[in-house]
């Protein structure tokens, strides 16, 4: 959908979702966000009295886009594509909710660490579930308790590579390349599991 059929709130949440990806949520003041929407800043607060208001709307639609990406994952079969489509959506969803893997936006909107918490523990589960179905199916040669070790593993990575490119790798911008090499470096932890799908480990990285 254009922009132009957007309404402002819908501009104003999708004009703040690229801003605080980008400097996080702290970082940006009403007045760029009114600036970037091409508003005044009493528009703007006519929508959202607080900064906080934007972060809890944005939280909204987080939530569903991590529901969509778990549900993606019942009925992939013993295709090995669909296998690496699913682990992609998740990255990929992450990706584009980065905001919310920044520890300083829940000291702007601390409600939110509770329901964070609520669907990390659902986004786990239909992991875990998903990896349980490939494992019955042959597509993953892997333990119950390996499958636990992997839905954390990969969680880890998936949640804290952004951190780990800022502090570690001097990385100042985060691109779509760097979204790549993420999703390698969890991809490379089910390399192990896929001896019974072969092509698993063949494939190359295409999340982005």
């Amino acid at each position: 959908m254009s922009d132009a059929k957007l309404s402002t709130r819908d501009r104003i949440l999708d004009c703040c979702r690229n801003l605080f990806n980008e400097r996080g949520a702290a970082e940006v003041t009403t007045a760029e966000i009114a600036t970037a929407v091409g508003i005044s800043e009493g528009n703007l607060h006519y929508h959202f009295r607080r900064k906080e208001q934007i972060v809890t709307a944005l939280f909204e639609q987080f939530e569903t886009a991590l529901d969509r990406a778990g549900i993606a994952g019942e009925h992939l079969g013993r295709r090995p594509q669909a296998y690496r489509a699913y682990l992609a959506g998740w990255f990929n969803a992450m990706w584009e909710w980065r905001l919310f893997y920044a520890a300083s936006i829940y000291r702007l909107a601390p409600d939110l660490r509770p329901r964070l918490k609520k669907l990390t523990d659902t986004g786990q589960t239909q992991v875990r579930r998903t990896l349980g179905r490939l494992a019955d199916e042959g597509v993953l040669s892997a333990a119950p308790d390996d499958l636990d070790r992997l839905v954390v593993n990969a969680w880890i990575v998936a949640s804290y590579w952004i951190d780990y490119l800022l502090t570690r790798q001097g990385v100042e911008t985060i691109t779509r390349e760097h979204l790549r090499w993420g999703y390698a470096q969890v991809e490379v932890l089910f390399t192990p599991y896929a001896s019974a799908a072969p092509g698993l480990v063949t494939l190359q990285a295409k999340a982005g």
